[in-house]
């Protein structure tokens, strides 16, 4: 059994989110975000907490498997606080922005607008 770090539901995508998806961005938000944010984002709800993000862990989005390569500074204090962090599918070694969570993997050809977003330890 996998131990769970993060998850959350997906409520909705955003109207401008493929905009961002075409830059290799999915940016993750909780219903707490701010209204001219919220177009841009892949808005969650239910969101648990676990432990921090790190390196090596899974996320899980749309049944595809992703291995996390960096997490910046402010990325699980984001999380934990405001459900918000920036996912970037580049597999970067090194965060671009403090609270960007960069994966391994290509970004999925469209966004989800229902189902569950997981971050797991390792198998």
């Amino acid at each position: 059994m996998r131990h769970v770090v993060w998850q959350a539901t997906i409520r909705a995508v955003g109207q401008e989110a493929e905009a961002m998806r075409q830059d290799n961005r999915v940016i993750l938000f909780s219903d707490c975000v701010p209204p001219d944010l919220g177009a841009y984002c892949l808005l969650h709800q239910d969101d648990e907490w676990f432990q921090p993000l790190a390196v090596d862990q899974q996320l899980e989005l749309d049944g595809k498997n992703y291995v996390i390569t960096a997490v910046g500074d402010v990325a699980n204090h984001n999380l934990r606080e405001l459900g918000h962090i920036t996912l970037l599918f580049d597999g970067s070694a090194t965060a671009e922005l403090p609270g960007t969570v960069h994966v391994k993997g290509n970004i999925p050809d469209k966004l989800p607008g229902s189902g569950n977003i997981i971050i797991s330890e390792p198998c």
